[in-house]
């Protein structure tokens, strides 16, 4: 199916399931590093976290470990490279799941509205103050929001926004380093955010550096090989959130950084916020753009500010900024999901580069320390050629100033 074919609104959660259906008949293939770019050896700089050495795990299932512990031969590669981690192959399902549910929700919900967007509102939700139709996607703000965005007295444009990326997000850090030192980024860029990408806008704000958060990444990559990944990486993200980020992030986020959640209720739709009244809040809100339904944990959906919702991605994969011109960033090779006017991706380095399979296996189960050193060099050699076409331009956007995007 074409997404042409299908509802303006459907188009991004189409996207989000093309990861699920496009990439799964790929050969398991990772080039070498590139000798212009050894491997970082990352230090410590952040003493909160140490470093653990990594543990080389096979995703093999039990049956066939313990027959080749029997016979002394191992599984054959072929064997082994068809075989699907639990977290996988639950991450697999689950997103097929909402994006059906999304598409076919949000399709039946216009047909019976004729396309409005307005009178819509049920139970105790919040009335949004601001209803935006932005490249056939559906998005709101709620009045606070709004207001934060208002109050910021100056933006520099562009923006950048990062789209959905599971534990592909050492990709997004590789980016975020090259922009920050060529300065790209500065403390009035806006930004915005899906999943792996609203976690890391909150660490640019943060103020936090992008090897502090590589590091970060690493422990919680080994929790989960060790102890697994599926019903518990919410968990285990919510925990590490709250030791790396500092207490007044959300005052830093406010106004400047919008985080993409998927409201279920009374039909699907995207929601933005980027106002925050704490620490708490934004880490709530973070969890609540990455929650896979069925795979951050054992529930089907989560609660945020009493509106039931889900992964931000099947929604607002790139979300726009407040910014008039936005650079969207994607973890995973644009033109392999039909998305278009991306700024950064793998595509800017197509060659000897990991498969879509792999790199959609890496977003749902976490890779070897050494793969998540790679994807952040990758990250930051796409955007250097994307830095080399174009030189750093900044135009002053005023508070007044009409809020255009292209």
């Amino acid at each position: 199916m074409s997404p042409k074919k299908l509802l303006p609104s459907a188009r991004h959660s189409f996207y989000m399931a093309s990861l699920s259906s496009s990439f799964l008949h790929q050969p398991l293939f990772f080039p070498n590093p590139n000798p212009r770019f050894p491997i970082f050896q990352t230090p410590n700089p952040n003493p909160r976290f140490p470093i653990f050495q990594t543990r080389t795990l096979g995703f093999v299932a039990r049956a066939d470990r313990d027959a080749a512990e029997k016979t002394d031969k191992p599984p054959t590669p072929a064997a082994d490279a068809e075989k699907k981690s639990l977290s996988v192959a639950a991450g697999e399902i689950f997103l097929g799941l909402a994006s059906l549910l999304v598409r076919t929700a949000g399709g039946a919900k216009r047909r019976k509205s004729g396309g409005s967007a307005e009178g819509e509102g049920g139970g105790d939700e919040e009335e949004a103050a601001n209803v935006v139709e932005d490249r056939g996607v559906i998005w709101e703000q709620r009045e606070e929001d709004v207001e934060a965005e208002m109050e910021r007295k100056e933006l520099t444009s562009p923006g950048f926004s990062f789209s959905a990326a599971g534990l592909l997000f050492p990709y997004h850090l590789g980016v975020s380093q090259l922009l920050l030192e060529k300065g790209y980024i500065k403390e009035t860029t806006p930004l915005a955010g899906s999943s792996a990408g609203a976690i890391v806008c909150a660490t640019i704000a943060s103020g936090n550096t992008m090897q502090e958060a590589l590091q970060a990444t690493k422990i919680l990559a080994e929790d989960c090989r060790l102890n697994g990944t599926a019903f518990r990486l919410g968990a285990v993200l919510r925990n590490l959130l709250d030791v790396f980020l500092p207490d007044d992030v959300h005052t830093k986020c406010n106004g400047r950084v919008r985080v993409a959640i998927t409201q279920l209720l009374w039909r699907p739709r995207g929601l933005l916020v980027d106002q925050f009244d704490s620490k708490e809040d934004l880490i709530n809100a973070v969890i609540t753009s990455s929650f896979i339904p069925g795979y951050l944990a054992p529930r089907p959906a989560t609660m945020f500010r009493n509106r039931l919702c889900i992964d931000g991605g099947l929604t607002l994969f790139i979300p726009p900024t407040s910014a008039s011109k936005t650079v969207r960033v994607c973890a995973f090779p644009a033109g392999r999901l039909g998305l278009s006017e991306i700024g950064i991706s793998p595509d800017c380095n197509p060659e000897n580069r990991a498969t879509p399979r792999q790199l959609f296996n890496w977003a749902l189960e976490p890779a070897e320390d050494q793969i998540l050193d790679r994807l952040y060099e990758l990250g930051y050699l796409d955007a250097a050629v994307w830095a080399d076409q174009n030189p750093p331009l900044s135009s002053t956007v005023s508070e007044d100033s009409p809020d255009t995007r292209d």
